[in-house]
């Protein structure tokens, strides 16, 4: 009888245990979307553009290869028909957004993703300031007042390392590798120290930002000549009423103090 009950006991801290670590191993692989879609985009900016127009690819062992993402396939099946239409190229079926086309990914097609020495994006956030893209709309008032410079620094030199590792196969030269790892770092590393590191770009305004200042900017010079304009007409008028007011004033002096007597001069 108490063999048994070791058994079962033994049976169920078996079945816990595999359950715990199901969970862990879960956890471990989960890969946030919205985080790495905003890395992707990074990428697609201010990394792979370099590489395009140097003719160049980066290190196929390169963390930031394109064929490395974790959901490179599954975002290489989406198409967006309008503002409000996204479509999987898997079964056809739209969406009214993205967040719900990734939502039917995991739930439909979750056997679409990079196996092996997949990557998640996401893990790069820090070194691609991704809370400034969550957060558009905060001014970090309380981030930049806490700022950690000696923690930026360890930062800069880990992103500059990443950069390094990601540098061509082919044999370019010295004079060619710098210029695309500074072309790349004056967009990512060099950006991380307190006094740069929320900076935002114009591709990080928010869409209703940029099309007031397209709105309002030509209303505000438009505006600005009229008032010019005006101002001017008015000074003009001032100044035609004052002579002809100071004519008058001169005659009517003349004219009382000569009478109707002819002037000679």
């Amino acid at each position: 009888m108490i063999f048994h009950r070791e058994f079962y006991l033994m049976k169920w801290i078996v079945i816990i245990f595999s359950l715990l670590m199901l969970c862990a191993n879960e956890g471990d692989t989960h890969c946030s979307r919205p985080l790495s879609r905003i890395v992707r985009n990074q990428l697609k900016e201010h990394f792979h553009s370099v590489f395009l127009s140097k003719n160049q690819e980066p290190h196929s062992k390169c963390p930031l290869h394109s064929s490395n993402d974790l959901y490179s396939i599954q975002e290489e099946h989406k198409s967006q028909e309008y503002a409000s239409k996204w479509v999987c190229n898997f079964c056809g079926k739209a969406f009214y957004n993205e967040n719900y086309l990734d939502k039917h990914f995991d739930n439909k097609h979750s056997d679409m993703l990079v196996k092996g020495s997949s990557v998640c994006l996401a893990d790069f956030c820090d070194i691609f300031r991704c809370q400034l893209f969550e957060n558009r709309r905060s001014d970090h008032f309380w981030e930049k007042k806490l700022c950690n410079e000696d923690r930026l620094r360890v930062l800069r030199r880990r992103c500059e390392a990443l950069i390094r590792s990601c540098l061509p196969q082919s044999n370019l030269s010295v004079e060619g590798e710098l210029e695309i790892f500074e072309a790349i770092g004056a967009n990512t590393c060099s950006l991380l120290n307190c006094k740069d590191f929320w900076k935002q770009t114009n591709e990080m305004m928010p869409t209703w930002k940029i099309v007031l200042f397209a709105v309002v900017t030509p209303f505000f010079f438009i505006a600005l000549i009229i008032g010019e304009f005006a101002v001017d007409s008015r000074t003009s008028d001032d100044e035609e009423h004052w002579s002809s007011s100071a004519w008058d004033s001169g005659g009517n002096e003349l004219r009382r103090r000569y009478g109707d007597r002819p002037l000679t001069y």
